[in-house]
């Protein structure tokens, strides 16, 4: 099968990842795979996988990057279109009648217009919750496969000098409001504990200054970005997630491979895999820290509330399943257009 995915962002996080690890897994199961996006993202996938550079910094509207990504998806000539995000959507929203392929979109976050989408022949969404706008039978959900890999052992307690007599739990993420960081310092503060808080942004320095003022039986460590985050998460006593909103959580999804305990707010896909116990309602700072407390309190009984999402995430979440599905959605919708 021609597949070509269409990817119009130039960043580096966590869509950028998808489309890397989707691409590779559908070109090692034998398939023609093209990448149309950024210079610099192409640049990094294996030979072998077709790159068709475009100008990712235009408007969606700009008539440039339409005639661009039309250009290269006739030279292309694949069966089936995948728009991955947004702006790749809207893109092929307006291209579509103009080429012979099937054409699908993946919406990865919340979004208040679907318009895009709803134009395009099928919809993917990362998770139950985003999929709420499409009628049955033109969506599927399908959660991004993350890798079940082996992490060299990791004593945090030596590598950062940490109290000895504390657990250490993990937080992980873009330092933005959407990610609740603030609530989360604001549950922790006066626990008997460690916070190793992994990553970068623009609230940062409002971070730093919530935990100068934090009661000194916390220790809490702003690590900055790592490239070791999974080493760090299956040594740590519990991995938690803070968040707002989101459509799909990699850190929830790799914490998960990893068998790491996980407490989490109530967002998406979390509150599709964990239990009622490891759950919290967004910006409930006074119930996580109560759940938080009684969690470290009995860790084994934490550890039994991770057996069944572990297994689920072994079956749904892997980059073989997120692959398989994928290719089934693409037969399916192929099935159904006409010859």
């Amino acid at each position: 099968m021609k597949v070509a995915q269409l990817l119009l962002s130039h960043g580096n996080g966590g869509l950028e990842k998808h489309v890397r690890e989707l691409s590779v897994e559908l070109f090692k199961a034998g398939h023609e795979v093209a990448v149309i996006g950024h210079q610099q993202f192409l640049t990094g996938l294996p030979a072998g996988i077709s790159r068709y550079p475009v100008a990712t910094g235009l408007s969606r509207l700009n008539p440039l990057l339409h005639l661009s990504v039309l250009r290269a998806l006739r030279q292309f000539q694949p069966l089936l279109i995948h728009a991955q995000a947004n702006k790749a959507a809207s893109v092929l929203s307006h291209l579509q009648h103009f080429l012979p392929a099937a054409t699908v979109g993946t919406l990865h976050n919340i979004k208040r217009r679907t318009r895009a989408f709803q134009r395009l022949n099928h919809v993917i969404t990362v998770s139950q919750q985003l999929a709420a706008p499409f009628a049955p039978g033109r969506h599927s959900v399908i959660y991004n496969g993350t890798a079940n890999a082996l992490v060299p052992p990791c004593d945090l307690y030596r590598q950062f000098q940490l109290p000895a007599d504390k657990p250490v739990l993990i937080a992980a993420g873009r330092l933005v409001s959407a990610k609740g960081f603030d609530m989360l310092l604001d549950a922790v503060d006066g626990l008997p504990l460690t916070l190793l808080l992994v990553g970068d942004g623009p609230a940062h320095d409002c971070l730093s200054s919530r935990i100068s003022q934090m009661a000194s039986t916390t220790e809490v460590r702003l690590l900055g970005h790592r490239t070791d985050l999974a080493t760090l998460m299956a040594a740590a006593d519990g991995v938690l997630i803070s968040s707002r909103r989101e459509g799909f959580s990699y850190v929830f999804s790799e914490a998960l491979m990893l068998g790491c305990r996980i407490l989490s707010t109530d967002v998406p896909v979390a509150n599709e895999v964990l239990p009622a116990e490891l759950l919290v309602d967004v910006d409930d700072a006074p119930a996580f820290r109560k759940k938080l407390i009684d969690l470290l309190a009995l860790p084994d009984s934490w550890s039994a509330l991770m057996s069944a999402p572990r297994h689920q995430a072994l079956s749904v979440m892997s980059l073989e399943a997120m692959r398989d599905q994928t290719l089934a959605t693409y037969h399916a919708l192929l099935a159904r257009q006409p010859c």
